[in-house]
């Protein structure tokens, strides 16, 4: 996630759940393949040009080749709007039984929001565009069905209240996104009982509740999704990101999520991936709690912040990134996203502890 705002790492929240709306998950509802009473979702990154020498800003990604084809050894950069490279993405995400992407908009380019001075944020948002259409295209033709939900620039608002900023942007995605037959509609677009999910970034989930409870302006489109948060760091109940620092992943009801780990490259905010040790932890302590309504994978393909899952090649990563190993300490491409195959089967597969 490109973080334009920093947060502090917060202590360990209590009694969220009474905020996040914590009903056990078997009474809650979503419109996910229902695989389990789990459903997994991951977040899917539009960042990129064709070129990443420069990634808005960030001079690292370029170390990444990520596999683009089932051709052996297609590991290269891709435009986000690449089509082949989004179908290909979509069918193995679909192969891993993931349920829906959670697109990363914060950057801005929604309600009318925009980072001064950027065109990637409108380039980032027209990129999802190409990737809801593939959805809508996938699904048309396949049985296990992929949907979408967006990460937003909410953050980016101005001189506006936090309430005037959740209507227009909320406004944005309902007529653009959610209701756009191009995208699939809102069979396409991912929802918690009945209504589309909408996470906005740059405020945590106790403040939108309160925010949003003491906003007496227009809530046409607000109330029509359910509003939730990813702020860095996160806290229990919120979908990113990333995790407290070596704490890995903190239960809740509603939403648990699990990351490889990460670098920020800033002193003292690395999350070390272990040759997977940490991936494997944070699955773990999934499987052995009572089952979330979601498990939020973060990330398919951050090379920003470096927390991918999905299958690359790391051999040129420089002195201060961390090559992919695996326990062996050999080099791995796929190891990440093995692995993720591997705990979604484990979670589809394996009841509920009590």
């Amino acid at each position: 996630m490109i973080r334009l705002a920093e947060f502090a790492v917060g202590a360990l929240f209590l009694g969220l759940a009474a905020v996040a709306t914590a009903s056990p998950p078997g009474a809650r509802r979503t419109n996910g393949n229902h695989a389990g009473p789990t459903d997994v979702g991951i977040w899917y990154c539009t960042y990129f040009r064709q070129d990443w020498t420069s990634v808005v800003g960030y001079q690292k990604a370029k170390h990444y080749r990520p596999l683009c084809s089932n051709r052996p050894g297609d590991f290269r950069h891709h435009a986000s709007d690449d089509v082949k490279v989004i179908d290909f993405h979509l069918r193995k995400m679909a192969e891993a039984e993931i349920d829906f992407l959670l697109i990363e908009l914060t950057p801005g380019g929604l309600g009318g929001y925009r980072n001064p001075g950027w065109s990637d944020d409108v380039y980032m948002v027209d990129c999802a565009r190409v990737v809801c259409k593939r959805i809508k295209a996938w699904n048309a033709a396949h049985k296990w069905k992929l949907r979408y939900a967006l990460g937003v620039c909410t953050h980016l608002r101005e001189a506006d209240p936090w309430g005037v900023a959740i209507e227009k942007i909320s406004r944005d995605v309902y007529t653009t996104f959610y209701s756009n037959p191009e995208y699939g509609g809102p069979a396409s677009y991912y929802q918690i009982d009945g209504k589309p999910l909408m996470v906005n970034y740059g405020i945590r989930l106790r403040e939108l509740k309160t925010e949003w409870d003491a906003y007496t302006g227009d809530r046409t489109y607000g109330s029509r999704f359910v509003q939730r948060t990813l702020t860095g760091y996160a806290e229990p109940g919120e979908y990113g990101w990333p995790l407290p620092l070596h704490q890995g992943t903190l239960l809740h009801p509603e939403v648990e999520l699990v990351e490889p780990g990460f670098n920020v490259h800033r002193p003292n905010e690395v999350e070390p991936r272990q040759g997977g040790d940490f991936y494997r932890r944070c699955w773990q302590r999934v499987l052995d709690n009572p089952r979330p309504l979601i498990v939020m994978i973060q990330a398919f393909n951050d090379y920003l912040e470096e927390s991918a899952v999905w299958t690359t090649d790391t051999n040129d990563l420089d002195e201060t990134q961390e090559k992919w190993t695996g326990p062996d300490d050999k080099p791995t491409t796929s190891l990440y996203w093995d692995l993720t195959k591997e705990y979604i089967t484990k979670l589809r597969q394996r009841p509920t502890p009590r």
